[in-house]
Order: C-alpha cells, then sequence, then structure tokens
C-alpha cells in the first residue's frame, strides 16, 4: 500500500468521523435550539458530509495528495469548531477550557520536548534561531501573565449595589488582585476578615441600607496588590471611582427588571435590561448568569452584566441557579454574591414591595455522578425550608410582595425533589402577589390555580432571542427578559427583548 493511498483512505476516515460526531452532538442542538430557521439543520448537515464526499472522490476520481491533505486539515479544524459551537450551545464551553487548563499545558510541554528533541537539531540555522524566538517569547508571556499575573489594574465591573435584607452589599471586579473598602459620606467599610484586608479580584462589602438611601452615593477604593508574599508586599496606588445612587423611587410606581439565563451573554441581555432606562427601580438577576463557578472570572460577569444595565446606581437582587452551584468556587460563591450569614435565602423589602429569595440551588441529586461527592444539597434544602416555614413576615405592611426563585417549584407540572417542593408551596401559598421565575428558558405565565399549586401566579420570561417564546438560538445581541411595572396597587408583566419591542403583555391583577 502507498503511501499516497494511506493518506487517501485517512481523509475518508477522518471525514467519517467528523461526520459521525456532527450528527451525534446535533442530536443534542438541535432537538430543542432554533438558529435562524428549521431548514439550518439541514443545510449544516448537508455542509457536514461535504469532507466526506470529497474524499471519496478524491480516492476514486483525482488522486491528488494535496486534496488529501486538504481535507484531512478541513475535516480536523471542521470537527474541532463543532466541538466548541455544540460546548457554547449547552453552556460548557468555559468549563471545559477552564478545568482543561492542565491538560493543555501537559500537551504543550511534551509538544515543546518532542520538538527539541526531533524536529530542532534538523533545522537550519535561520530555523533555529526562529524556533528560539518563538519559545522564548512564550515563555516570556507565560512568566509575566500566567505565572506572576501582571497587567494593568483597571476596574472591569462597575460597582453593584446588591440588596440583602436591611443592607446593601456592594460588589465589584479588578483586573488583578488588589484590597478594597467603600466610603458612604465618609464613613469607611472594609472588605476584610481576620484583621486583614482581602486581597481579590472580586470584592463585596455591606453597609447598611439607610446610610446608602440618604447618602445617594458612594465611592470605590483598591489597591492593586502585585506580590502577597510573607514580608515581601508589593503594591501600587490606590484608585478610586465614584457612583451616585438612586433608592426605589415611586413617585410614578415601581419599574422591575427580571432577567435569569443569561449564561455570560452580555450585550443582547444588557440591552433588553435597559428597557426602563433612567426610570429602572430594582434589577432582579434570577440565576444561571454564568454557566458555572469555576472560576473568579466567570464570578465577575454577574458584577457585569448588572454594571450595564444599573450603572452602578440602581439596587440588584439576585438569585442563585442550578449552573452556579458546580465548580471549583461554588462553596465559597456566598462571599461573592448577595448572602445572609453565608446562605443564598433572604428576605429584602425595597419601597413598597417585599422579596422573598429562595435558593433553589442545584437541579441534581445528591449522588448524582456528575457533582458527587462534594454536593450536599439535600441538607441545604432541609434547612431553608425550616427557615422558610419559621418566618412571620411576608410582607405584610407593604403593596406588592414578590416570590423570587430560578426555578418555579409552584408550577402545576414541576416535579423535582417532591417532598421539599409541597414544603415549599405550603409555606409560601397565599402570602404572595406573583412569582418570579426562570431556568426553563421560555416565555411563559401559568395562572395560579390552573398553571400552579398555589395561589399565586408564576411568570417565567427570559431566553436567548428576540422573537421566539421558546427554543432560543444563540445570538449574543439577542434575548428577552421580564419588565414589571407596578402602579396604584396594579401589576403588569411585558416579555421584552434587545430591541425595546413589548412582544406580551400580562395583567396581573
Amino acid at each position: 500500500m502507498t503511501k499516497e493511498y494511506k493518506l487517501y483512505i485517512s481523509s475518508v476516515i477522518l471525514a467519517s468521523l467528523y461526520a459521525l460526531e456532527f450528527f451525534v452532538t446535533g442530536i443534542f442542538i438541535f432537538k430543542n435550539m432554533y438558529y435562524t430557521s428549521a431548514a439550518l439543520p439541514i443545510v449544516l448537515s448537508v455542509f457536514a458530509l461535504l469532507p466526506f464526499v470529497f474524499s471519496v472522490l478524491n480516492t476514486k476520481l483525482f488522486n491528488k495528495l494535496w486534496i488529501g491533505v486538504l481535507i484531512i486539515c478541513a475535516s480536523v479544524l471542521m470537527a474541532l469548531g463543532h466541538f466548541l459551537f455544540t460546548a457554547y450551545v449547552l453552556s460548557k464551553l468555559t468549563f471545559l477550557l477552564i478545568t482543561g487548563i492542565p491538560v493543555f499545558i501537559v500537551l504543550a510541554i511534551v509538544g515543546a520536548f518532542l520538538f527539541l528533541i526531533l524536529a530542532y537539531p534538523k533545522l537550519n540555522k535561520l530555523g533555529k534561531r526562529i524556533s528560539v524566538i518563538a519559545l522564548s517569547a512564550a515563555i516570556f508571556f507565560i512568566c509575566v501573565f500566567g505565572v506572576l499575573k501582571l497587567t494593568f489594574f483597571r476596574y472591569t465591573s462597575h460597582g453593584v449595589v446588591f440588596a440583602v435584607e436591611n443592607e446593601y452589599q456592594i460588589a465589584w471586579s479588578t483586573s488583578v488582585k488588589s484590597t478594597g473598602y467603600v466610603t458612604v459620606n465618609g464613613k469607611i467599610y472594609y472588605d476584610a476578615e481576620g484583621g486583614n484586608n482581602r486581597v481579590s479580584t472580586l470584592h463585596k462589602v455591606s453597609v447598611p441600607m439607610s446610610e446608602l438611601d440618604e447618602a445617594k452615593a458612594y465611592s470605590l477604593h483598591s489597591v492593586p496588590v502585585y506580590s502577597q508574599a510573607a514580608y515581601l508586599s508589593v503594591s501600587g496606588r490606590e484608585r478610586v471611582r465614584e457612583y451616585s445612587f438612586r433608592p426605589v423611587d415611586q413617585s410614578d410606581g415601581m419599574q422591575i427588571y427580571n432577567i435569569s439565563d443569561s449564561h455570560e451573554t452580555l450585550r443582547g441581555t444588557g440591552n433588553a435590561g435597559k428597557y426602563f432606562g433612567d426610570k429602572l427601580d430594582v434589577l432582579i438577576l434570577n440565576g444561571d448568569i454564568i454557566n458555572d463557578v469555576s472560576s473568579l472570572w466567570q464570578i465577575s460577569y454577574i458584577y457585569k452584566l448588572a454594571g450595564i444595565i444599573t450603572g452602578g446606581e440602581r439596587p440588584v437582587i439576585y438569585t442563585r441557579g442550578n449552573h452556579e452551584c458546580n465548580g471549583r468556587y461554588a462553596a465559597e460563591f456566598y462571599k461573592y454574591v448577595p448572602s445572609r450569614n453565608g446562605d443564598l435565602y433572604y428576605t429584602v423589602q425595597l419601597g413598597d414591595a417585599f422579596f422573598l429569595v429562595l435558593d433553589t440551588n442545584n437541579d441534581m441529586a445528591d449522588d448524582n455522578f456528575l457533582i458527587e461527592p462534594a454536593a450536599n444539597f439535600e441538607l441545604l434544602r432541609r434547612e431553608q425550608a425550616e427557615w422558610l416555614e419559621g418566618l412571620d413576615y411576608f410582607g405584610q405592611d407593604c403593596r406588592y410582595s414578590f416570590l423570587l426563585s430560578h426555578m418555579a417549584f409552584a408550577l402545576a407540572d414541576y416535579e423535582r425533589f417532591p417532598e421539599w417542593t409541597a414544603r415549599l408551596n405550603a409555606a409560601t401559598d397565599g402570602k404572595f402577589d406573583l412569582a418570579i421565575c426562570g431556568h426553563s428558558h421560555i416565555l411563559d405565565y401559568a395562572e395560579a390555580g390552573s398553571g400552579t399549586k398555589t395561589d399565586y401566579p408564576v411568570v417565567r420570561g427570559s431566553l436567548r432571542s428576540n422573537y421566539r417564546t421558546s427554543g432560543e438560538g444563540v445570538d449574543p445581541a439577542a434575548f428577552t427578559g421580564t419588565a414589571i411595572e407596578c402602579i396604584d396597587g396594579k401589576i403588569t408583566c411585558k416579555f421584552t427583548n434587545a430591541k425595546g419591542e413589548v412582544l406580551r403583555e400580562i395583567a396581573v391583577n
């Protein structure tokens, strides 16, 4: 068998494997996802078969070596591209890239050794010089940006004023590790514990709600820290950002915008969230804002999205989604998002509206092989149910009352964790005007009683599309969220897209 024939056969095999990968992964993508039209899966399927068709034609008719090489390269690149596309659609791209870093490093080191042992000695003088320059540059950038992590300091998000119980928890992110504190009306509130300022790229500082509401302004202060070595600290100068703040203004009613399941997209989601403009009173980030909690960089996306919409000048309420229960930083996630004594369920009153925030946590059982042995959510569910059953105030003195949870456990067809769900429904029935939820990537309103197990309705209104009500796309510039307006005791929900268009309007009461 000649080398040329082996190459032709290899091209056929690789093209076949790519086609197989396309159709297997396509089952997961196209089952419930629609991107531009129903014809797109067919068009892409035909395109996926082209390498196989050309490889067969080359073997039977052309017998051109360069065509075989081109087909092999195309098959590998197309397979890699489709794999990354699949991971992006299924919200697993950052997970694969971040968790794969050790593998990438090992492959790079092995590749460098093989190159130096097998290829480098055979190069001419110019080739050796180019190789040394390329390797030196790679080592330099790895040392500076990977090991030492030296870069210019900047604030990578606006301040975010999270509302929790009777305080605001102000959070922000920076490009390098830094210390941080907040000033309100000349008073300093530190991000510190155990006698030390926390050194991190993420910061969260608690301030009394009444003080910030009165001051209507705050400032962020961060000092970059380039070395944390014992007795050898290296830091830069302090950087300050000033913000105005406007608490809830009920002179024109109350305007609330709800977003969930944005999965690390900013452009379309941010545009949708600006529907009320300067009239916005409260932003709700209702879970799955990020794909997982594998890095602090991902957590900063929560701050970035909130900052795009509020500019650091409006209160934000956050609930945890199921995607934010998994990853390296899942156990310490509470340090970076609003929490009550480490718990992600709490109450808060803003203006004349009462909000109960529940943590529906993971949608998988603790013994699922994907999340064990770290998962212990059954304990969290029991503790949260006991806390909820012990509450004696559900906004009885407020004009509006809202239940916020990522998963809509009050729906008639909700089936996860039935015993826990029954306890939640029993404890919340008869106490709310509306439940605001996400998780399902759908625009839907369930009437109280008929569509729910409770006497309050449920709205779910977030997905990555400007026009669809279910089956979302992958365009990061498209998104639809829920605008909620409370005027004179009446609550209205509108599904609004990134273009500011209203897709549906619902009178809740």
